[in-house]
C-alpha cells in the first residue's frame, strides 16, 4: 500500500510539473507576441511620422528632376562617307541620322545655335561628324503655335549655354516632338525635359570622328 501511495503521488508531482511547464511556455508565446505587435506597431507609427515631417523639412521633390537618362540609344556606325549635292547612297540606319554620308560644310559655314532652314540628313551628318550635338524638335505633333512657341524658347536657353557644337533646328521629317542626336547616338521623346537634353549633351559633345574645335 505504501508503495502504491508513493508511485500516486511522484504521477500527481509529474502532472503538476507538465502543467507548470505548459503554463511557463503559454506565458512566454504570449510575451512575444505582445512584443512582436508592440514592435510592429511602433514601427507603423514611425513611418507615418516620418512621412509627414521629412516633406515638408527636405521642400518640394520633383522625383523626374532627378532622373538621369545620360547616354540615349546606341547606334550602330556607318562609314562616313562623303558625298555630293543630290547624290543617292544607301538608307541612314535610323532617323535622324547619327552616322554615314556626309556633304562637306566649309567650316567657315557651319553655324552653331538656331538655324532656320532644316537641314538635309547628309548636312546632319557632316555637323555630327565634327561632334557636335543636334536638337531638332517638329511642331507638327504639338497642338498649337504657343506651344511650338514655347518649346523652341526652351530649346534656344539651352543651346546658348553653349558657344559652339549645339544645334537647334526644327525638322518636319522626324516622327516625335524631340531627336537629339550626336555620332552613333540617338534620343528621343515626346516632351520638353530640360535635364534629359543636358545629359546628353554633356556626354556625347565633341565626340564625333572630328572635332569642331579644330576649326
Amino acid at each position: 500500500m505504501a508503495a502504491r501511495e508513493r508511485e500516486r503521488r511522484k504521477r500527481a508531482h509529474r502532472r503538476a510539473e507538465v502543467r507548470e511547464t505548459r503554463r511557463d511556455r503559454q506565458g512566454k508565446r504570449k510575451r512575444i507576441r505582445r512584443y512582436i505587435l508592440g514592435t510592429v506597431t511602433g514601427i507603423g507609427a514611425l513611418m507615418i511620422i516620418l512621412s509627414l515631417v521629412l516633406p515638408g523639412s527636405l521642400g518640394n521633390v520633383n522625383p523626374a528632376s532627378s532622373t538621369s537618362y545620360a547616354e540615349g540609344s546606341r547606334i550602330d556606325v556607318q562609314n562616313p562617307i562623303l558625298v555630293g549635292e543630290n547624290e543617292t547612297h544607301p538608307e541612314y540606319n535610323s532617323s535622324p541620322p547619327t552616322s554615314g554620308w556626309y556633304q562637306d560644310i566649309p567650316e567657315e559655314s557651319m553655324v552653331w545655335g538656331e538655324i532656320i532652314e532644316e537641314l538635309k540628313p547628309e548636312e546632319q551628318v557632316a555637323y555630327l561628324r565634327k561632334g557636335a550635338v543636334l536638337i531638332q524638335y517638329n511642331c507638327f505633333f504639338l497642338q498649337t503655335v504657343d506651344k511650338c512657341t514655347e518649346l523652341r524658347d526652351n530649346v534656344r536657353v539651352i543651346v546658348n549655354r553653349y558657344p559652339e557644337g549645339v544645334v537647334q533646328v526644327h525638322n518636319e521629317n522626324i516622327e516625335v516632338i524631340l531627336a537629339l542626336s550626336s555620332w552613333g547616338w540617338l534620343d528621343t521623346f515626346g516632351e520638353y525635359d530640360e535635364l534629359r537634353i543636358e545629359d546628353f549633351i554633356q556626354m556625347h559633345l565633341d565626340k564625333g570622328p572630328a572635332s569642331f574645335k579644330e576649326q
